[in-house]
């Protein structure tokens, strides 16, 4: 299969790539570099293009994912942003059907990590963790689903 651009030449769509810029601060560039490093890649662009695959798995949710399932959302998130506890227990109160545990464990004086047990209606789950994500403070939000087998 074929590209054809706008210029009017053909491109292979397996080789065609598109080139982006990105502005990112150069503490996080600098973190990215290192981790990048101690991955094993030499590469830049395989590392950010393995980034944006494991990115894309992650939030990629498909319509015929079961209707049913189980998972945990782990979250690390500073305290001191005004009302994070407050706001996060009010969003978890909403989803009590489908919350089946809770742990909260403070980290140091400016992080808690929490990691919510989770099962039940997929949707349900993908709305929970997409408001929780939302939140000011929130440093790091992941959502890992198992398939209930």
């Amino acid at each position: 299969m074929t590209l054809k651009q706008a210029n009017g030449h053909e491109h292979d769509e397996k080789t065609y790539v598109h080139r982006i810029s990105m502005s990112l601060s150069p503490k996080l560039l600098a973190e990215f570099d290192k981790s990048m490093i101690k991955a094993g890649f030499t590469d830049r662009s395989k590392a950010i293009q393995t980034a944006l695959h494991s990115f894309v798995d992650e939030h990629n949710w498909v319509d015929d994912l079961p209707k049913s399932g189980a998972g945990a959302i782990i979250m690390l998130y500073d305290n001191h942003v005004y009302n994070q506890d407050t706001k996060s227990t009010r969003i978890q109160h909403k989803y009590n059907d489908i919350i089946s545990a809770a742990t909260h464990l403070h980290l140091n004086d400016n992080n808690c990590l929490e990691s919510i047990m989770v099962k039940g209606d997929v949707r349900r789950m993908k709305e929970l963790a997409n408001e929780l994500s939302k939140n000011r403070g929130i440093k790091s939000l992941k959502f890992h689903f198992v398939n209930i087998v």
